[in-house]
């Protein structure tokens, strides 16, 4: 083989050799790029929905009208489950009150209840036959508002007077009424009486025909002679303590106006705003018809 042969082979092979690079390169971009591809059809975007984590795959070739579209549907669902999942739970080892109301619904019963669901807190109301039967208040829309909330509903009986001075059938009637009344707009009679002036709680005859448990009180704020907001809110904050009871009367427009004061002062202090049932239940008391109830 001459030397222009061998010079003529050399350059064959070197041709060779740079073809086959660069077909092996080219290969390699290819199978990348198809790799690539794949993961972004596949490649999942996360939504942050009420504390909740939601992946949802997102294809790369949907258009962003639909993709804004599928988005917003499963934040929707996400929103709904975590509504329905949110139960309010009670930690029997951190200190509660129960705050009470009596003689409504009244007036502004409607706001107080909002009030209420704004800061997720629950109370009770012992409510009387006469405020029930007012026209001039939405009483349905406000029984269902509490019944929704989970507030316990109780009785203060039909026109407020006395028990113990009563006949056994004025007093059957003076509680039965009221029931009658609440289940007329929510299917379902009070919890527990509450007896007007805390009258009678020791009377036999009395506890005959509540039947039911009678829950009391262990702070009185007075609200109804001190007629005070600025007094209201004083003596919660500085007579309540885990386990009481307290009264006031939401047909009061100075009450609901320093409740809304009471809830975020209370709850910054570390308490539980609780309704009776929940704090019994919360302190190990099996509620009893007959027996008062003054704290627990």
């Amino acid at each position: 083989m001459t030397r222009n042969e061998k010079k003529q082979r050399r350059i064959r092979q070197l041709k060779i050799r740079v073809i086959s690079t660069l077909l092996i390169f080219c290969l390699v971009i290819v199978a990348g790029g198809c790799a690539l591809i794949e993961k972004n059809k596949e490649s999942k975007k996360v939504v942050r929905v009420n504390g909740g984590v939601v992946e949802k795959t997102k294809n790369v070739a949907d258009n962003s009208e639909n993709t804004s579209t599928e988005t917003k549907e499963e934040t929707s669902k996400t929103e709904e489950k975590t509504t329905k999942d949110n139960k309010r739970v009670i930690d029997p080892n951190k200190p509660m009150i129960a705050l009470t109301f009596d003689d409504g619904p009244g007036e502004r019963t409607l706001e107080l209840l909002e009030t209420l669901e704004k800061y997720n807190v629950r109370a009770s109301f012992f409510m009387c036959g006469t405020s029930l039967s007012r026209n001039d208040i939405k009483v349905e829309e406000i029984l269902k508002k509490m019944d929704e909330l989970g507030c316990d509903m109780g009785n203060h009986t039909m026109d407020h007077q006395s028990l113990p001075t009563l006949s056994s059938q004025k007093i059957k009637w003076e509680v039965e009424g009221v029931n009658d009344l609440i289940k007329k707009h929510v299917g379902h009679g009070a919890k527990f009486v509450r007896p007007p002036y805390g009258a009678g709680i020791r009377d036999k005859k009395v506890s005959k025909y509540v039947k039911a448990p009678m829950v009391c009180w262990s702070v009185d704020t007075l609200d109804w002679k001190t007629k005070s907001k600025k007094e209201t809110i004083r003596s919660v904050m500085n007579d309540a303590h885990d386990g009481d009871i307290v009264l006031m009367h939401d047909i009061h427009g100075w009450t609901v106006d320093a409740v809304k004061k009471i809830i975020p002062k209370l709850l910054k202090k570390g308490y539980q705003l609780v309704t009776v049932s929940e704090m019994a239940e919360a302190k190990g008391c099996k509620l009893e018809n007959g027996k008062p109830y003054f704290e627990f």
